[in-house]
């Protein structure tokens, strides 16, 4: 399923100041991490972490395990657009959903036929078939049940846009009525009617959203 890039850390916490004990941490910052594995680990300190070690970044989440101040080992889940914190170890209101929840969110959206969950690094990892009958892998929030990456089986190599991501950029673009949607020999293909009302086939790049070709339906 999908591959985390691990950032392996290449200094020692060890000898850093005692951690401050969580219930008296200050707040953590708020808002986009926008200084790269840096401003990650200061926001996983702020909030009282430490000995921060497997941290990487995938679906636009930071993720790491870390140690709690009472000991206990943590995977911890940071949004990088917003600074939204999620960490989970040992038992309690911080344990994300379980498997049954997670089964009930994908029915919810419409996907059937999920098989193979699986709990790693803070996601859900499942295969399904969508809401168009297609095999898919998807990635799924464990706190919050957001399907965070969908991919066809077959489909696009890691680090291209999702179908989703597809769709936003062909609206954004002016494209409408986008259908058929699907990933063939490299590229993304869809019917849509373009900004100027014609309905058209599209081949869209997988890695930039550009639209490589444009023929008449």
């Amino acid at each position: 399923m999908h591959a985390i890039k691990s950032l392996v850390l290449a200094f020692a916490l060890a000898g850093a100041a005692a951690p401050v004990l969580a219930e008296d941490a200050a707040e953590p910052a708020q808002g986009p991490v926008d200084g790269g594995a840096p401003d990650a680990l200061l926001r996983f300190d702020e909030a009282g972490y430490f000995a921060v070690y497997e941290l990487g970044l995938a679906h636009g989440y930071w993720t790491a395990e870390a140690t709690r101040a009472d000991g206990v080992r943590v995977d911890l889940v940071l949004d990088a657009a917003t600074g939204t914190l999620w960490a989970t170890g040992g038992s309690g209101a911080d344990a994300p959903l379980t498997a049954a929840a997670i089964r009930d969110r994908l029915a919810a959206a419409g996907y059937r036929d999920v098989r193979d969950l699986e709990l790693d690094d803070g996601f859900w990892e499942a295969e399904a078939r969508n809401g168009a009958g297609r095999r898919v892998d998807l990635i799924v929030h464990a706190w919050t049940g957001e399907v965070v990456d969908e991919r066809v089986e077959g489909g696009p190599a890691a680090g291209a846009l999702t179908a989703a991501q597809i769709v936003e950029r062909l609206t954004a673009a002016g494209y409408r009525n986008i259908r058929d949607l699907e990933f063939d020999d490299g590229v993304w293909e869809a019917d849509a009617i373009n900004p100027a009302g014609v309905r058209v086939e599209l081949w869209i790049d997988p890695v930039s959203g550009e639209v490589l070709r444009e023929e008449r339906d």
